[in-house]
């Protein structure tokens, strides 16, 4: 069990690292499954900066301690020049806090959703 829980800890921070390093759009942390529910949108706007680069950190705690199963992050702008990094939480954890920073002149216009860990499927487990 230890050695799936590290797996997939070095997955994400494989995934957060090569997004920090090869930049922008969009991005997916974790694994969007079928049955997964919506527990958070949030639209991350901010008007561009002259010369300037524009930050912001979101903090998200899911209600009732409920595990993160996904975190999708889509672009909305044209230049597609921001991105977005997990710094801490995420899949598979209750809580993210995730940092959207845009390339010098250019705003942000991301659109993040949370998404829960859908419950085991019981028909699943019967057959196999």
């Amino acid at each position: 069990m230890s050695h799936l829980v590290n797996s997939i800890l070095v997955a994400i921070a494989i995934v957060a690292i090569a997004n920090e390093v090869c930049g922008g759009g969009s991005t997916v942390f974790g694994v969007l499954e079928r049955g997964a529910k919506l527990l958070h949108k949030d639209e991350i706007v901010e008007p561009h900066k002259l010369l300037r680069i524009a930050q912001r950190k979101i903090t998200y705690k899911a209600p009732h301690l409920q595990k993160i199963g996904a975190i999708v992050i889509t672009d909305n702008s044209e230049s597609k020049g921001g991105k977005a990094v997990l710094l801490e939480g995420g899949p598979p954890s209750s809580f993210a806090v995730v940092r959207f920073k845009s390339e010098r002149n250019h705003g942000l216009n991301f659109t993040m959703e949370i998404f829960d860990t859908p419950p085991p499927c019981d028909r699943c487990n019967q057959l196999g």
